[in-house]
């Protein structure tokens, strides 16, 4: 075999497997170990509440990388809120299923959540991410990748028992941490 189809086959399957690794990582890991300010509560009624609520906005990240509109809209709640930059703010499933669909039209994500904050004050959750440096998304029209530095605020309600997205806001502005 010549050199260079040797470190094109280890560099494949140096690239494949920790992309198999990191998928891993991303379905099983803590909150607080995602990257940002995080940390549960000691209280462990509210850890488990704000356990609960991790496990939405991880489904919402993964069908977001999928391109899975209907998931995602699953995790919404009726008279929910969508509002995004330079978009029309979403109010209605028929108006969000627009939104996300003409999105996955155009993009593919490849976003991880670092989790600043899950705060819980009875049956609402206020829920801050940020995107690692990092994060980018496949441009389809343009068949590019570009960095995806956004920071999302998720307020989620409990309905019926589950924990269900109010309100999904974010801005792209590429300055991220804490005040």
């Amino acid at each position: 075999m010549s050199k260079k189809i040797m470190a094109a086959s280890l560099l494949s399957f140096f690239i494949f497997s920790q992309n198999a690794i990191s998928s891993e990582v991303i379905d099983n890991k803590s909150p607080e170990k995602s990257g940002g300010e995080f940390v549960y509560s000691k209280d462990s009624v509210i850890k488990s509440q704000q356990e609960d609520v991790y496990k939405v906005i991880n489904l919402y990240q993964n069908y977001l990388n999928s391109g899975e509109t209907s998931k995602i809209l699953s995790l919404f709640s009726s008279g929910s809120f969508s509002q995004w930059n330079n978009s029309v703010t979403a109010d209605s499933d028929s108006k969000r299923k627009e939104q996300y669909n003409s999105l996955f039209k155009k993009e593919k994500f490849r976003t991880e959540f670092a989790f600043d904050t899950i705060y819980i004050n009875g049956d609402t959750a206020i829920v801050r991410t940020h995107h690692h440096l990092g994060a980018v998304v496949n441009n389809i029209e343009e068949n590019k990748t570009v960095i995806d530095l956004n920071r999302e605020v998720f307020v989620l309600n409990k309905v019926d028992g589950k924990w269900k997205i109010f309100l999904y806001t974010f801005n792209t502005n590429p300055l991220q941490g804490v005040s």
